[in-house]
């Protein structure tokens, strides 16, 4: 029998998907390493298993094919994904990016949070 989601659960689920949404459209719908026009899926730069602090960051977020996802998630390559990485967003975005993710004075997103982060999303999908 399968639990029965939260409100706080929910709220994070409509934001993945918000954000998502919002990834594959800014990246027009195309895998940003290899260029094809395929299906395509939100991955993130910072995993969110290593911090939630930029979960909903949208330059944390790239569209990226399977394939390409796959790769970039289980790379030998260390060095050639992190210059994948820099060659996306740029030097100072990575920096930035990974401050925030290793923020030791960061709190827990509380339900309030999570409300204003999906009003802010849903406006920069409408536009």
């Amino acid at each position: 029998m399968r639990r029965k989601r939260t409100p706080y659960q929910k709220f994070q689920d409509e934001l993945d998907k918000l954000c998502g949404d919002i990834v594959k459209e800014r990246d027009g719908h195309r895998c940003r390493r290899c260029r094809k026009r395929v299906l395509v899926y939100w991955a993130h730069l910072i995993r969110r298993s290593r911090s939630k602090a930029v979960r909903w960051n949208l330059f944390n977020g790239i569209a990226l094919c399977r394939d390409c996802h796959f790769w970039f998630d289980s790379s030998a390559d260390k060095i050639e994904a992190a210059l994948f990485i820099e060659s996306m967003i740029g030097k100072e975005k990575m920096v930035e990016l990974n401050e925030l993710a290793h923020d030791k004075n960061a709190k827990p997103w509380l339900i309030s949070d999570l409300k204003k982060k999906k009003v802010e999303l849903t406006d920069k999908l409408i536009k």
